[in-house]
């Protein structure tokens, strides 16, 4: 697949190009990017893949699939171009942060015939994908309350965009709580929210110590921002309830990553750490709780940001499917209902 990148932040320098490099499945044919320090910061690029300023400057003919992985108040406008001009679209997290952008993407594609795959690393975790075997096989019986949480212990965005509401549509919710919400409908299946109370702060944005050094090595640390950098939520949905912690920076000395599903036949817990953080759990666990006693499952012996990888290798499969777009908008849809409970519990509305 001939693939071109929109956007050369953090996500696209670190995680999408190098992986798209050496896929045999891609080609990367194309970047656009209009800030000259992020084309700079990106470094030389192989021959042959072209570099603009705008994305309406991509040649649709010679492009199968683009990356958007721009700033989240522009996911609409982009992506939706893209999907006009019948461009198959890759969407980074958060895919919306109003149902008016949703509704944008769901009319270009209409009108344009482009398809649409979401971002879903998460889900593609070896982790993951133990804890999915469990819930699969019965082991937890009905859903009754899933406990999610990531919990960084410094780890505030340094791109000055993610702590500004206008520009990311809301702080460590739409940033890491879309993982979790998004697993979570993965293992479980979406509910339809019922209610939700919810309580954020914003008491380490701008902290001595308390940015993401591994997310940019030797920058400054963060200034303050307008969005939230915790957020403690309880959401009532129609067939299980929902425990949301959240935080970018706190007091705990590794970033860790919790997901406990309590089923009416047994729970689950799994402890780890998402994302790319050099702050880890050095032994990841998943445990399995029933009657009988409590179970260790093994889990697989995998690398940080594998999943990537593995996302990657089901792309082609996700874009040949004809109901692309639809499930990617469902599923969409879904998230966005749990966050946007969540900000309007919270005041953050």
């Amino acid at each position: 697949m001939r693939a071109a990148v929109v956007g050369l932040g953090w996500v696209a320098r670190e995680v999408w190009v190098p992986r798209l490099l050496r896929h045999d499945a891609f080609e990367l044919v194309a970047v656009v990017e209009p800030d000259a320090g992020a084309r700079e910061r990106a470094g030389a690029l192989p021959d042959g893949v072209r570099v603009h300023h705008g994305h309406e400057e991509l040649d649709a003919a010679g492009t199968d699939v683009v990356f958007v992985l721009t700033p989240n108040h522009l996911h609409g406008a982009v992506a939706g171009s893209l999907l006009r001009r019948g461009v198959d679209v890759f969407l980074e997290k958060p895919t919306a942060t109003e149902d008016s952008h949703l509704a944008l993407l769901r009319d270009a594609a209409g009108a344009g015939g482009g398809r649409l795959v979401l971002s879903t690393a998460a889900r593609h975790r070896g982790d993951v994908g133990e804890l999915a075997r469990l819930v699969d096989g019965g082991f937890l019986g009905t859903p009754r309350l899933a406990e999610l949480s990531w919990v960084r212990s410094r780890g505030v965005p340094g791109s000055g965009w993610f702590r500004q509401r206008r520009t990311a549509g809301g702080g460590v919710l739409v940033d890491l709580g879309w993982h979790l919400v998004d697993v979570l409908h993965h293992l479980w299946g979406p509910s339809a929210v019922r209610d939700a109370t919810a309580v954020a702060s914003s008491d380490f944005l701008g902290r001595a110590g308390s940015g993401a050094a591994w997310h940019r090595p030797g920058a400054a640390e963060p200034a303050g921002g307008d969005v939230e950098d915790q957020l403690t939520a309880l959401v009532a949905a129609e067939d299980y309830a929902v425990q949301l912690r959240l935080a970018w920076a706190s007091h705990a000395p590794v970033d860790t990553t919790r997901l406990v599903l309590h089923g009416t036949e047994g729970t689950a817990e799994l402890t780890t750490t998402f994302g790319f953080s050099t702050c880890r759990v050095e032994r990841p666990t998943l445990t399995l709780a029933r009657r009988d006693g409590v179970t260790d499952v093994p889990l697989p012996g995998t690398g940080v940001g594998d999943e990537y990888d593995r996302q990657l290798d089901a792309l082609p499969e996700a874009f040949a499917r004809t109901d692309a777009t639809a499930v990617a908008l469902r599923e969409a849809t879904d998230a966005l209902a749990v966050v946007d409970a969540c900000y309007r519990a919270a005041g953050l509305r």
